[in-house]
């Protein structure tokens, strides 16, 4: 029987600076990769968890298997990500007929899920389950451990997966207006891939001290469409996943007001045959098919995600 596919989502690593710490000694900012791999291995400590509720259902979320690997794609680690069902609450028989009733499971049943950090280019590859991602609780669960991870390793900065959108679709969004009257967007600053179209705006961000940027460009006449202008930097920086939450664009598409919301769903990929492997990685991630495997997915994801023209390299 052949294997299943390996199916995944990308997601961009950004790092989120804390406002409410104004002291050295309150702690300091994550800023390296060794940073940001302290923090990932910090939340599979196994008194690190969190309980969400879904519906009638209480589930708990834990990280495990952390393991790191050099690549000639750089380095490459892994944690899975599992949620378990800790209660239930719903009808049960009695003698007499039904009656509501909370079902506590020990050991509680667990579901997981592989998460690999690209860390040469700060990409994050989630193996896609619909049944554990139908919702963004996967998400938000994993954030919250790690900024438990991170306060409890002294950094004041937050570690944020945001979904790097399929196919440009930003881009492409913002080339279908013939007129663009709107553009609001919060962007995040890149690290650690330059790209010849945001050059500029990365450097007056890092000029001015700015890691976060939200833009509300307005302009009944139209904003500027050439590559060469700030509201299509913008919209490339959003494209490569540096920013939070969606892209809005309003304007006109012949003759017609249109307003287009997107970026919140990420670019998803698959590689035949994979899946039952990954799903023993952390056993195998060592060995030499290990590490051909991982090489696989980080080929497959330089596909989709295409890696950025650097400064000076125009064709």
């Amino acid at each position: 029987m052949a294997e299943l596919p390996l199916l995944f989502e990308i997601y961009r690593l950004n790092i989120v600076d804390e406002e409410n710490f104004m002291f050295d000694f309150m702690g300091v900012n994550i800023r390296t990769d060794d940073q940001i791999l302290q923090v990932i291995r910090g939340i599979t400590n196994p008194d690190l968890s969190v309980i969400t509720q879904s519906g009638r259902t209480t589930l708990q979320w834990n990280a495990r298997e952390f393991f790191l690997v050099s690549s000639d794609h750089g380095p490459i680690c892994s944690i899975t990500l599992g949620r378990s069902t800790v209660e239930q609450n719903g009808k049960t028989a009695t003698a007499d007929g039904f009656e509501e009733a909370t079902t506590t499971l020990s050991p509680p049943p667990a579901e997981t899920f592989h998460i690999f950090f690209y860390m040469r280019r700060h990409l994050v590859v989630v193996e896609y389950r619909s049944e554990l991602m139908r919702n963004q609780l996967w998400r938000s669960s994993l954030h919250n451990m790690l900024d438990e991870a991170a306060a409890e390793s002294g950094f004041t900065s937050h570690i944020r997966l945001e979904p790097v959108p399929e196919e440009n679709k930003i881009l492409q969004a913002f080339r279908s207006f013939d007129k663009l009257t709107r553009l609001r967007v919060k962007l995040r600053i890149p690290n650690p891939e330059l790209d010849r179209r945001t050059e500029r705006l990365r450097q007056e961000m890092v000029a001015n001290g700015i890691r976060e940027y939200t833009q509300d460009m307005k302009n009944p006449s139209g904003l500027s469409l050439s590559e060469e202008g700030l509201p299509f930097a913008t919209a490339a920086m959003a494209q490569a996943g540096y920013k939070d939450g969606e892209v809005t664009m309003t304007g006109f598409r012949n003759g017609q007001r249109r307003t287009v919301r997107t970026g919140s769903k990420a670019m998803r990929g698959r590689i035949e045959g994979f899946r039952d492997f990954v799903r023993g990685m952390s056993a195998n991630a060592r060995t030499v098919e290990g590490k051909n495997i991982l090489a696989r997915i980080t080929e497959e994801v330089d596909k989709l995600a295409e890696l950025p023209t650097p400064p000076g390299h125009e064709q």
